[in-house]
């Protein structure tokens, strides 16, 4: 069953990634800061302000079908109880996209009478729409443009589930924990490398110091590769040539490197329960390590110690608002055995329907974080919506929230991660 559970967890990893592309440089876009003083969350409740015609475009059909099915199951949930709740009851046009002319989507939706469009799914088709200088009904895109691209489209709003904001998150909690010399740790991948460069932009942009980088291969390599960013080779040699030059029995003791403070480790489930007890058998008891969620995947102690980041969704569904409960506990009900491989795409779907419902007052409320499933979101002035994670702690083979309420520190957070974007966008690519 735990095989069964990591091996799940990759595979969503994975489709995250690929659905996001492959690429991993910086893109540098100008992003004003957001005010010292966070905005407290008060949506608005008049209905004339929310879109009454929501197209949902989904490859609902194809390679990423069940990825669809499951946002769009989360957006209808989400429906349903702003219907029950508040009486807002938006018409639902649903297009597949799969095979499809993205542009001739988007059009048959406003033919259609959609005064918004949700999606698409795909990068190439968010790309598409992005160029398109004639768009004037807004769209929600359920992920992000390529790096470095032009953006003409002015109607068009990123959303995605991005692998780099994440590291990049993971850089801004080491730097609150005062720590500055890190160590980092990732597979030599195309994923591994963007997230390396998403963490270091954000670290080296907050005063930090990358002492070194080590990538690793396959597990059988691991041992060597972590020995080798420790500096632990040599030791092995000179304990050779101490019990050739004296004939004695001699007790080796590893001794590492000293001048790091921190690790950020990119790892997957299955190789993390192999490298945290290679660092622990070369003595990092006390060093801190920061990782991103595709670290977890089921309860297991071989990964304590660990701090990652991850959606409230996941790490703190007891301290979402109220609504957002109910409607979790919905989707669980209805979807018991898809929502264990998909409740991240499900949360997606609930939070696209609230920001399509939201987005006018989050345009004239720039400093308010909507709390949301898939963490804190802020509107950049560049359309990003931008992600305020939850952090965790692996204690005893078990996440512990670390903060346990929505307050003041997250915002904070938050707040200092946008105010990084005003120079620097670590965009999904």
């Amino acid at each position: 069953m735990k095989r069964i559970i990591i091996i799940t967890q990759f595979l969503i990893v994975s489709a995250i990634f690929l659905l996001s592309g492959c690429s991993h440089s910086p893109s540098m876009r100008e992003v004003p800061q957001f005010g010292s003083n966070t905005a407290v969350w008060q949506p608005t409740d008049n209905t004339s302000q929310r879109p009454q015609h929501i197209a949902l475009l989904l490859p609902l059909s194809g390679t990423y079908a069940p990825y669809a099915h499951a946002i769009r199951n989360g957006f209808f949930t989400a429906y349903y109880e702003a219907k029950n709740t508040l009486g807002y009851s938006p018409t639902i046009t649903v297009l597949n996209t799969n095979g499809k002319n993205i542009k001739q989507v988007y059009q048959s939706a406003i033919t259609q009478g959609a005064t918004f469009i949700v999606g698409p799914l795909n990068k190439s088709n968010v790309a598409t729409l992005a160029t398109d200088t004639q768009a004037t009904v807004p769209i929600l895109a359920l992920n992000t443009t390529p790096t470095n691209m032009t953006i003409n489209n002015s109607a068009l709003y990123e959303f995605g589930l991005s692998p780099t904001d994440e590291a990049q998150q993971a850089a801004v909690k080491a730097r609150q924990d005062h720590h500055r010399h890190v160590i980092i740790i990732a597979p030599n991948s195309a994923w591994g490398h963007r997230l390396v460069n998403a963490f270091s932009t954000q670290w080296q942009h907050d005063g930090g110091s990358i002492v070194a980088t080590q990538y690793y291969g396959n597990i059988a390599s691991l041992s060597k590769n972590i020995a080798n960013v420790l500096q632990i080779t040599n030791d092995y040699k000179n304990e050779h040539k101490l019990k050739k030059l004296f004939r004695e029995k001699m007790r080796y003791i590893p001794q590492r490197r000293q001048d790091f403070d921190s690790i950020f480790l990119v790892a997957n489930p299955a190789m993390a329960q192999q490298i945290q007890p290679l660092l622990r058998f070369y003595f990092v008891y006390d060093i801190p390590i920061y990782a991103t969620s595709a670290v977890y995947a089921t309860h297991d102690r071989d990964l304590d110690g660990i701090q990652f980041c991850d959606m409230p969704w996941i790490l703190a569904p007891n301290h979402l608002p109220s609504s957002l409960q109910t409607i979790q506990q919905r989707i669980q009900m209805l979807w018991p055995n898809r929502y264990a491989h998909y409740a991240k795409f499900y949360a997606m779907g609930v939070d696209a329907f609230h920001l399509a419902s939201q987005l006018t007052y989050m345009q004239s409320h720039p400093q308010s974080g909507m709390p949301a499933a898939t963490g804190t979101l802020y509107l950049t002035p560049q359309h990003y919506f931008y992600r305020q994670l939850a952090w965790a702690k692996m204690t005893n083979g078990q996440p512990q929230l670390i903060q346990k309420k929505f307050d003041r520190h997250w915002q904070t957070s938050g707040e200092r991660c946008a105010a990084f974007f005003r120079t620097t966008r670590i965009n999904v690519a």
